[in-house]
């Protein structure tokens, strides 16, 4: 931090930047004020923006029969989702303060005998810049004649800083674009019986099971409905998460005998972490997971193509 830019960033009027900046008028060093350890500002953070382009498909088959009773249930399910978001967001890198606590030990003796005087400063002055730089400057003057042990233990604060890259989508909230399309299908065949009052026999059938779905995100839709897209990019270990919304769509069940009705059928969103990317350019992926759908064992395939700078 600069003279200059320490005297500048004085007319924030907080007590620790003023600090830091009278510091910095007196050592020429770059420090800390008390407590910002984690107040580090991005220095090379810029907007871009994402296309996120997935599908997930879910296909599974169940069979459970009785051989000796001659029954049995087979059902197939297929669900598929396609799916576009665009996202927006920034990457980037920011700096870190490595010693930042050992920085705030340093030179804790120097601010404890400037906080008296720059509270007072800030009530004499108020919104008054041209006071304060003057109070500041007086204020290092007076530590450099009077203090200058407690100067040369702040001096030997210097700051260690570290680069890390960072990336973080979400969709606009207030112009959201995406595009989700979901088709459901399935069959289940089965014999079994049925064992009445004074008689007994086998009952044979079949049902077929179609649904299909479409959520496309538009102007002005409320906050909760937006699908719930995002990717974060950590640089120091070069892992991507992604956040694929899901779809609910309404599934029609037609029996043999033309008999119908209606059920509610989720995709789940997916979660996907620790995906290797170096932060440049497309990166793409396929994933295989062993899920349930309904009662049925099936393997969920998960592809995916996230594109940077892409609006």
């Amino acid at each position: 931090m600069t003279h200059q830019h320490a005297l500048h960033r004085a007319a924030a009027w907080r007590p620790g930047h003023l600090i830091v900046a009278c510091l910095a008028a007196t050592t020429g060093l770059a420090l800390s004020p008390p407590g910002a350890a984690g107040d580090i500002s991005p220095y090379d953070m810029k907007e871009s923006p994402a296309t996120l382009v997935y599908s997930i498909d879910i296909r599974g088959h169940a069979h459970q029969g009785n051989a000796k009773l001659g029954t049995f249930r087979d059902t197939t399910v297929q669900r598929h989702l396609d799916g576009t978001v665009h996202l927006k967001g920034t990457q980037g890198t920011v700096t870190g303060v490595d010693n930042a606590q050992q920085m705030i030990e340093q030179t804790a003796p120097a601010r404890q005998l400037m906080t008296p005087a720059i509270q007072q400063a800030m009530a004499t002055c108020g919104e008054d810049e041209a006071c304060m730089t003057a109070a500041i400057m007086k204020l290092s003057a007076d530590m450099k004649h009077n203090h200058p042990g407690v100067l040369e233990g702040a001096t030997k604060a210097k700051a260690k800083l570290s680069n890390h890259g960072l990336g973080n989508w979400t969709i606009n909230a207030t112009d959201p674009r995406c595009s989700l399309h979901a088709l459901t299908q399935g069959t289940t065949h089965f014999r079994t019986i049925d064992a009445g009052e004074g008689y007994g026999g086998y009952v044979t059938g079949s049902q077929k099971r179609h649904g299909e779905g479409n959520r496309d995100c538009a102007a002005g839709m409320a906050l909760d409905s937006v699908p719930r897209a995002s990717a974060k990019w950590n640089g120091d270990t070069r892992m991507l998460e992604l956040k694929l919304p899901g779809l609910t769509v309404d599934e029609q069940t037609t029996d043999a005998d033309g008999t119908t009705d209606t059920a509610k059928v989720t995709i789940p969103d997916v979660s996907l972490d620790a995906l290797r990317w170096t932060g440049k350019g497309p990166q793409s992926g396929q994933q295989t997971r062993q899920v349930e759908a309904g009662d049925v064992p099936a393997t969920m395939t998960i592809r995916w193509t996230f594109t940077p700078g892409k609006a």
